[in-house]
């Protein structure tokens, strides 16, 4: 259980994060003399509000930030260690108690998608979804996922609650230059680095007959339906969505604009309830929607999901037809870039030439951390326009491809400066801010919770830091 839980939370970052060394904060009335002391159970370490921390949550967050500063070389004494652990995981609560009076709530659909994002991760990672149960050592893919949630939820959360706290958080131009000229030279922050990559992805077309046979049981399925099956109990048995068939395709509270697939949202919204929607398709698959109730803006809804299947040959030909472009591409019958706008599969980058953006900073420039092992040893072997031959991914709607994948450019580790890199140091000083307005929020809310520790939280500086105003 620790090993599954604190495994998955430094995976994905999970929870809120950490005060900055030495951060300022405020006055304290953590342990309020007006409470009685609580009566805590075998494995406590605090209480903070209505939200717990156990020892064995501490013990497991240790070993996982060993095991991580061991590969990065990097050297902290013990207590150092189960200081940081504490402090994320005491923090972590406050947010969490916080969230819970400012009724910050997270949808179910929004667990659920993360869910899936996450589980198709691990499989990419481990292999299989049998590696995946025996890594975490757990019986099903069900009872993962059970253990998965509340820990999505609560991760959710607490980020949720940070965006709200430093929503309005921004540094101008003029602050940039300022914050960098102050700075010390041996202050200026580092850019590790850095790659610009090119992909052009090609997802195998299913076979007609395979489609054929999808559109067939769908169709079966819509009419029974209609002439009076139970719409959750056909997607409990059929449908191929992971995140919805157990429980009988269900999506509630959908809004338009929640990230959906275009088509899948019109035909949501054309709906009346009761209604039982024609087939239509999306980058998923095939899809029926049931449609509960419309609640102005809002509607609950059922869906069965299908995907004709992707054979062996499809995934060769697919393959094949890769290695040809790049031969293309390489007798400059045509450009990558050209390539990449014709034929690749990935919407989000063939328009641009096939050129990668990185989600963190918004421009197409990625740190070695920031890309995929397996991809990195394969760029490592590049020289710039150089591709890769075709390599087998996973995408993140679950479907099988092979794309190639072009080295544009690589730049060196420098220190920052401002012409080269604005972007960069833009986002590290806005971090820097939203960091002071986290701990101005800590300076005006942490008199207000609740704290009981079976440990002397006198002990870690950081505490003291909260009840000394440092």
């Amino acid at each position: 259980m620790n090993k599954l839980k604190f495994t998955f939370l430094i995976l994905y970052l999970a929870f809120s994060s950490s005060f900055a060394q030495n951060s300022e904060i405020s006055e304290l009335d953590t342990i309020n003399s007006s409470f009685s002391e609580p009566i805590l159970v075998d494995g406590v370490f605090a209480i903070i509000g209505d939200n717990v921390i156990f020892h064995s949550d501490i013990n497991s967050l240790i070993e996982q930030y060993q095991s991580q500063y061991q590969m990065q070389g990097v050297q902290y004494s013990d207590f150092e260690i189960r200081e940081q652990a504490v402090e994320e995981l005491l923090l972590q609560k406050i947010l969490l108690h916080f969230a819970a009076i400012d009724s910050i709530e997270i949808d179910n659909n929004e667990i659920d998608n993360e869910l899936n994002q996450r589980m198709l991760y691990f499989e990419q990672q481990l292999g299989s979804k049998e590696k995946i149960l025996e890594y975490f050592q757990q019986p099903s893919i069900t009872a993962l996922s059970d253990e998965f949630r509340p820990l999505i939820r609560d991760q959710k959360i607490t980020q949720k609650m940070r965006y709200q706290i430093t929503k309005n958080t921004t540094v101008s131009p003029l602050e940039v230059s300022k914050f960098y000229s102050k700075l010390n030279v041996d202050d200026i922050p580092v850019v590790s680095e850095q790659f610009q990559i090119a992909q052009i992805t090609k997802i195998p077309d299913a076979a007609v007959l395979s489609v054929e046979e999808t559109l067939s049981k769908l169709e079966d399925l819509r009419n029974r339906i209609l002439n009076g099956a139970d719409f959750a109990t056909m997607a409990i048995l059929y449908s191929e969505d992971p995140g919805t068939n157990r429980n009988g395709g269900a999506l509630y509270e959908i809004r338009k604009g929640m990230g959906l697939a275009k088509q899948f949202e019109a035909v949501a919204f054309s709906l009346s309830p009761g209604d039982v929607s024609e087939i239509f398709e999306t980058e998923f698959g095939y899809h029926i929607i049931e449609l509960i109730e419309r609640r102005g803006n809002e509607v609950d809804l059922r869906h069965i999901l299908m995907t004709p299947k992707i054979s062996n040959k499809d995934m060769l030909q697919a393959q094949s037809f890769l290695k040809s472009l790049k031969s293309d591409i390489i007798g400059q019958k045509m450009t990558f870039f050209d390539a990449a706008q014709e034929f690749s599969s990935d919407s989000e980058t063939r328009y641009n030439g096939g050129l990668i953006i990185n989600p963190n900073t918004n421009n197409s420039f990625f740190s070695s951390s920031e890309i995929d092992p397996v991809l990195l040893n394969e760029i490592n072997l590049l020289e710039i326009g150089q591709m890769t031959d075709p390599v087998y991914i996973k995408l993140p709607n679950g479907k099988e491809a092979y794309r190639i994948v072009k080295l544009v450019a690589k730049y060196p580790e420098h220190v920052a400066n401002l012409n080269d890199d604005y972007a960069f140091l833009n986002n590290y000083f806005n971090n820097i801010k939203q960091q002071e307005e986290i701990n101005n929020w800590y300076r005006q809310k942490i008199k207000d919770v609740y704290i009981y520790s079976t440990d002397n939280l006198l002990s870690y500086s950081f505490y003291n830091n909260l009840l000394n105003n440092e």
